[in-house]
């Protein structure tokens, strides 16, 4: 039987808003919006992987396993997210629980949906995809981004043609980015590498499935307007 888990990685300490987890939205830590759509998705297990005791707590409080304490490297604020996958993968294949994929849920995308989860878990189970990633429509198009040169000029970033800087949006092709919303991968590719085997040459010939979110389901919490925008939002949901 094919088996994903549910990986929610839950650093404590944060930057740009202090116990960012574990703040409160719409009354429930933030944190607790994941596991909440993982818990009703297609997932096998959902397991958080905090560096905090309290994090751990409030996670099982909700319903998630949180079994162990995540190494302190892998919860600086410059430590790849990668690292924290391959911890869980590790973890659980000393168990002799390794499951056949994993599906990584950030915190940070509480208005992601128990379908996109589905939507996911349905590509990485088939047996043809290395990885899936949820994806959205780039909010500003990459084409107009700008450089700063000697401290005092503005350049544009991409070395490409007036005409196609200048162009209107609906001129331009669609471009996409990584949303944070679901990232699945097979349990081994964690295993076997020490980031996502994944480049723009294909040099490792893994194959990248895709979900497709909507920009409002796609809202990534980074900043305190970002929270209190979010909030307004499911407030108004709820009301």
């Amino acid at each position: 039987m094919v088996s994903t888990v549910g990986i929610i990685p839950a650093r404590g300490g944060s930057k740009g808003i202090p116990n960012k987890n574990l703040r409160l939205l719409c009354g429930k830590p933030l944190i607790a919006h994941t596991i909440s759509s993982a818990l009703t998705s297609k997932l096998d297990r959902v397991l958080v992987f905090t560096d905090s005791e309290e994090i751990q707590e409030v996670s099982i409080s909700y319903g998630a396993e949180a079994p162990v304490l995540r190494p302190a490297e892998t919860a600086t604020d410059r430590a790849h997210m990668f690292l924290i996958y391959k911890f869980a993968m590790e973890y659980l294949h000393a168990k002799n629980q390794l499951p056949h994929s994993f599906c990584a849920l950030l915190p940070t995308s509480p208005l992601r949906t128990t379908q996109t989860i589905n939507d996911t878990i349905e590509k990485i189970q088939t047996g043809f995809y290395d990885w899936v990633f949820s994806i959205n429509e780039m909010e500003h198009h990459p084409y107009r981004a700008m450089a700063i040169k000697n401290s005092n000029l503005l350049e544009p970033f991409h070395k490409i043609e007036s005409k196609t800087l200048w162009a209107n949006r609906q001129e331009l092709p669609k471009v996409y980015r990584f949303n944070g919303g679901t990232m699945c991968g097979l349990s081994k590719h964690a295993l076997e590498n020490t980031e996502y085997n994944i480049d723009g040459l294909n040099s490792y010939g893994t194959k990248v499935g895709f979900v497709e979110m909507s920009q409002l389901e796609s809202l990534d919490i980074d900043s305190e307007i970002d929270l209190q925008i979010v909030s307004s939002l499911m407030y108004k949901k709820h009301t």
